[in-house]
């Protein structure tokens, strides 16, 4: 008589110590980039990540559901205007024009012909927000001029066609003055129009709408300039205006948040201005980078995102106005663009990886997507926790633990990494992300608090940070960690702070003011905010702090109280500090400085520093080291043994030998 196999249960295990399949080099592997969604009217176009060492970002285009790449190695198609990028390729009608990093050249193609370089070899010059305008056999785009000593001169230019006996030029100006212009358009009837702003606003807090005439006789230049909107002119009432798009009927189409929020508003020289869209709801999110098309007009509809509490939704409105409608949920939206009558957008999703979809009444369909599919036993999704901090109501996402092969020991309580986003006015979603699913697996929660200044809850909430930035932002943080531990959905003796950027600017303030933190993990954080101001940093963000601090220099007072630099005396948890070398925004020197107080404390320490490797990690083997070298942080900092092979990070006073 045979005995029927008994079913094996899960395996217990501390929380940490979970084996997961999915290990650092693995992990960055299975994160797809997709990014700069649009079309020329045609087809479908957008960035993809390579799979090669550099993290080379190519162009790819849909035609008639057939994919193929515009761009072949070496070309890396990535912009640094602004050092933040964005806007990286331009198409209409068969012509594509993009930025390649490998040579600092713009290159074009027209109709299928060969691919050209139509600006020289120049360092001093670059490029973004591609408009080929074949009526006029140019390509206006925004230029950024580092020729002269100072700070870069912006301009909207304008560059030669992909022709076969095409002279590359570093381009013709046709608008300047302003501080930064973004995203041109140019109607088929020679209409252009553009968003400026100047210092010290950044583009989220007041922006001009500006319109003209795109003329060639007797030579290229823009004729006739008014003003649409000027959301800078009153600074007791400041408007954002974002991301105009000219309709081919003459309508200009753009993102004010006029009313509160980002909100979709339609522009005629007859009928001035009129809000499509009326919603308790941002329509757009911060522009970081040049280039997002932020809505499409497909089928009489406009369609759009908009985010409403931290969560995202695909809607749409009649293309002459009307009653919105939600169509579906989300997790974060890169951009819509439309073909042949049908929406398209690029989605993340809060259990499966990003993807183009085609968007309808009836909701959403896959129509691409590489990422690798994650398996559902491992996979942790997020739900939303919201609480009243000091500042007002705060939303965050929890992804807890998660592993259908592991049970923690009873009464035991996992390990819990808050993320914080960068920006400050960045936005956390409940999207899938491999690396999170790291954490997940191997029973960690992850926490991800959309903090004072965030995206996504309309203008109030940024500006709850107004002259609050490391106040505000770390009250919340610290409040969200708190909730955690009273909801008993974290030991408290394991929960680290994790950010990049300004978010790493967070993660010290945080470890400065509060012991509810039992490590930090600092990427390319601002440790010392009067040493940036007076060492410079790039012009985009260069009077920034105006806003989330005070200006330059008479708040100097305000800045060195809030420089985590000068209160290491409070800090009394251990610290990984991860930085790139050719870092422009946050210099190396200010993560040297960090440590070197560190260890004047004897606090255990480690730094790691990448070469190649500037404001935010790209290379593939730097992510993986980063992700192994937090791992191995975090298992010797809390005591318990990682799974798998985990290289050891050597943490300097750092009691006892690493595990």
């Amino acid at each position: 008589m045979t005995t029927a196999p008994q079913h094996q249960g899960p395996t217990v295990a501390d929380y940490g110590a979970w084996s997961s399949p999915l290990t650092p080099a693995e992990t960055v592997a299975a994160g797809v980039t997709l990014r700069e969604f649009g079309s020329d009217g045609d087809d479908l176009y957008w960035l993809e990540s390579a799979s090669d060492d550099v993290a080379r970002l190519s162009l790819l285009r849909s035609r008639d559901g057939q994919i193929v790449e515009i761009t072949a190695a070496p070309m890396n198609v990535r912009t640094r205007v602004y050092e933040y990028g964005g806007g990286s390729w331009g198409a209409r009608q068969g012509t594509v024009a993009w930025s390649d990093d490998t040579s600092g050249q713009v290159m074009a193609t027209s109709l299928g012909g060969p691919t050209m370089a139509i600006t020289p070899v120049d360092p001093n010059y670059r490029y973004a927000a591609f408009v080929p305008v074949p009526e006029h056999e140019c390509i206006v785009c925004v230029r950024e001029d580092h020729s002269a000593p100072g700070e870069p001169i912006l301009t909207i230019a304008a560059l030669a066609w992909p022709t076969d006996d095409v002279v590359p030029h570093a381009g013709t100006v046709l608008v300047e003055g302003a501080d930064f212009y973004a995203d041109p358009t140019v109607n088929e009837d020679g209409s252009i129009a553009w968003i400026e702003w100047n210092q010290p606003a950044m583009a989220w807090d007041a922006s001009a709408l500006r319109a003209g005439t795109l003329v060639s006789i007797p030579e290229l230049a823009v004729m006739h300039v008014h003003t649409v909107l000027d959301g800078q002119h009153d600074p007791g009432s400041p408007v954002s205006i974002q991301h105009p798009k000219w309709a081919s009927d003459g309508r200009l189409l753009f993102m004010s948040d006029a009313a509160g929020y980002w909100n979709l508003h339609m522009w005629t020289p007859t009928r001035g201005i009129r809000q499509l869209v009326d919603e308790a709801a941002d329509g757009d999110l911060p522009m970081w980078q040049q280039g997002r098309s932020a809505f499409t007009l497909s089928g009489g509809w406009i369609y759009y995102a908009s985010w409403d509490a931290g969560i995202c939704s695909l809607s749409r409105v009649p293309a002459h106005g009307g009653a919105s409608e939600a169509l579906t949920s989300v997790s974060d939206v890169d951009g819509l663009a439309s073909v042949g009558g049908t929406a398209y957008a690029l989605v993340t999703r809060p259990n499966a990886p990003a993807a183009v979809v085609s968007i309808g009444a009836e909701g959403m369909r896959i129509e691409h997507s590489p990422g690798v599919l994650p398996d559902p036993k491992i996979t942790s999704v997020a739900h939303s926790l919201t609480f009243e901090g000091k500042h007002g109501q705060v939303q965050s996402w929890f992804f807890e633990p998660h592993n259908e092969d592991f049970v923690a020991p009873a009464g035991q309580l996992p390990p819990v990494i808050l993320t914080v986003h960068g920006g400050p006015t960045g936005v956390a979603t409940d999207e899938y992300d491999p690396q999170v699913q790291f954490w997940t697996s191997r029973g960690f929660g992850v926490l991800s608090v959309n903090y004072s200044g965030s995206a996504g809850f309309g203008r109030a909430y940024r500006e709850r940070l107004r002259g609050q930035w490391g106040i505000a932002d770390v009250d919340d943080c610290i409040d969200a960690a708190e909730s955690l531990l009273s909801a008993d959905l974290a030991d408290q003796s394991k929960i680290a702070i994790m950010g990049g950027s300004a978010g790493g600017f967070t993660v010290l303030a945080a470890l400065t003011r509060s012991s509810v933190f039992s490590a930090g993990i600092c990427r390319y954080g601002i440790a010392d905010l009067v040493a940036m101001q007076e060492g410079g940093t790039h012009k985009f963000e260069a009077t920034y702090n105006d806003g989330l601090l005070g200006p330059w220099p008479q708040a100097r007072k305000v800045y060195e109280e809030r420089s985590p630099i000068h209160h290491l005396d409070q800090l009394h948890a251990p610290m990984l500090i991860l930085q790139g070398l050719d870092d422009a925004v946050v210099p190396p020197q200010q993560a040297d400085e960090l440590a070197a107080a560190l260890r004047q404390r004897s606090l255990p320490v480690s730094v790691v520093m990448f070469a190649g490797e500037g404001h935010g990690f790209r290379m593939p083997a730097t992510r993986t080291r980063v992700l192994n070298d937090s791992l191995s942080f975090l298992s010797q900092l809390f005591g318990f043994r990682p799974a798998g092979t985990v290289e050891a990070l050597t943490i300097e006073n750092l009691p006892g030998a690493a595990r």
